[in-house]
């Protein structure tokens, strides 16, 4: 009962951050989570609640859902879902966080203190690399936000714009990852038990986040983006190092 409570607590930040951002319940969820929950439970209860964070999300932000630029990021989610789960089955975790743990650091600190006035918009076919990324990832070890961020954050989308295709992606590849992951018995009947547990927590937390960010301008919803990659970058990379000191 009490690793209920505390998932359901780590949720309900997630979604608070998540409502601001548009972004980051998962990776400020999961690395918290993970210390009192097994992967086996905690990925596939983290895909079902990101699947209805982002719906939640969606439907807030659903006038500024543009379809046509989120095409190039679709396009990568079925082969990245495959990969995805022959990952989480084959490949060591902590290798994987700590990868995208360095990426997204050094790209955080890039966006906080080098970013020019004028950006330049990165072509449409990254959207596909990112889509492919992400889908892997998050089927994988369950903190696939990053490489979508990043894309979306290069691509010049305005902050709406920017937190409405995250959720609108995300609804797409994590119904996918959850038919893979139930079709390989890793969706189980505990994983939904965690799931409606949480639920609750994650919604509340997201809507109180929502109305904190219509006070927050373009300028300095940038910043925040990218201070709270940092923050993640940190947290995955604690994360990857801690699993690989006790693996020595």
């Amino acid at each position: 009962m009490e690793h209920v409570i505390f998932v359901a607590l780590c949720w309900g930040v997630g979604g608070f951050i998540n409502g601001i951002a548009g972004f980051g319940a998962a990776l400020i969820a999961m690395p918290l989570i993970t210390t009192m929950v097994p992967l086996r439970l905690a990925v596939p209860s983290c895909t079902i609640l990101g699947v209805t964070l982002c719906l939640q999300m969606a439907w807030t932000y659903r006038k500024h859902i543009d379809f046509d630029r989120l095409k190039p990021i679709y396009i990568g989610t079925v082969p990245g879902a495959v990969v995805g789960i022959t990952m989480m089955q084959e490949f060591p975790a902590h290798y994987l966080k700590l990868g995208m743990g360095i990426f997204l650091f050094i790209y955080a600190l890039w966006g906080l203190f080098f970013e020019g006035k004028s950006q330049k918009v990165v072509h449409r076919g990254w959207g596909v690399v990112a889509g492919f990324c992400s889908t892997a990832i998050s089927s994988s070890i369950g903190m696939g936000g990053p490489p979508t961020i990043v894309y979306t954050s290069l691509a010049g989308w305005a902050k709406d714009t920017v937190k409405a295709g995250i959720a609108s992606y995300f609804i797409v590849s994590g119904v996918l990852v959850i038919s893979l992951q139930t079709y390989a018995g890793i969706q189980t009947k505990e994983t939904v038990m965690l799931f409606a547990a949480a639920a609750p927590a994650v919604m509340i937390g997201a809507r109180l986040g929502v109305l904190l960010s219509r006070r927050i301008g373009e300028f300095t919803y940038r910043k925040v983006l990218f201070g709270m990659l940092a923050v993640m970058a940190c947290i995955i990379l604690r994360s990857a190092v801690t699993q690989l000191v006790a693996i020595a």
